[in-house]
């Protein structure tokens, strides 16, 4: 049974709070004044900066592990580093691999894949999933339940609203995976259920209307509407 090195980071750190069985493994870094829910588990070598906070029953730093037919290899993954003033809110689990940077709201249920990205400021809704490899810009808003699928680019300061899906893969699983990144430009907007399909690119100060299905790029400064979208008129800054 893999040793908790709860109780020595207690007699060592600055003001580190944990509730009830919490679990931490080994060389895992912990700044000041950080607090730990009930039942969180930190996993190894994790990095946590000043004033963090993580509430219960969430999981930090797991690693990968893929089914028993995924045609993935596991990847080498650094350690995940957590930066200053960022919350965590319950159930989430961040994977190893990642870095979140400074100031970062992360709400309920979310799930962040390996080597994902957040920059400063941004903040992440209730029940959103990352996937892997996924890069988002500082204060960045992605809202609740939105599915951000591989390898997707997103700038600064975009609006992602409720229930927006992203996808990478044009094959549907059958044959060998292709992969098409999504990007999205700094400062655009995706308005909620809306669906991006694999290889295109938003641009910068756009907006897709809610519940619309984009097939196509999207123009820097227009607005697209519909199934599929099309460009309707020009953005307002």
């Amino acid at each position: 049974m893999n040793k908790n090195y709860l109780n020595e980071l207690l007699k060592k750190s600055n003001n580190l709070q944990a509730g009830n069985n919490c679990l931490i493994f080994k060389n895992v870094k912990i700044g000041k004044d950080v607090s730990i829910g009930n039942n969180v588990v930190i996993y190894e070598d994790t990095i946590i900066a000043d004033n963090v906070s993580i509430l219960d029953n969430s999981i930090i730093g797991k690693r990968i592990k893929y089914g028993p037919n995924s045609s993935r290899k596991i990847p080498k993954t650094p350690p995940l580093k957590i930066g200053s003033n960022v919350i965590i809110g319950s159930s989430v689990v961040l994977y190893r691999g990642s870095k979140i940077e400074k100031n970062v709201y992360i709400a309920d249920g979310v799930n962040i894949g390996e080597l994902c990205k957040l920059g400063k400021d941004s903040v992440i809704g209730k029940g959103a999933m990352l996937q892997f490899n996924i890069t988002v810009g500082e204060k960045t808003h992605i809202m609740n339940c939105s599915q951000i699928t591989e390898f997707t680019e997103i700038g600064r300061n975009v609006f992602i609203g409720p229930d927006v899906s992203t996808s990478s893969d044009p094959s549907f699983a059958r044959g060998k995976i292709r992969i098409k990144k999504v990007v999205i430009k700094d400062f655009a907007r995706i308005g909620s259920n809306a669906t991006l399909v694999p290889g295109i690119t938003i641009g910068e100060n756009s907006l897709v209307a809610a519940g619309s299905v984009v097939f196509g790029n999207v123009p820097a400064g227009k607005v697209v509407l519909g199934n599929p979208a099309k460009i309707v008129w020009k953005a307002r800054v």
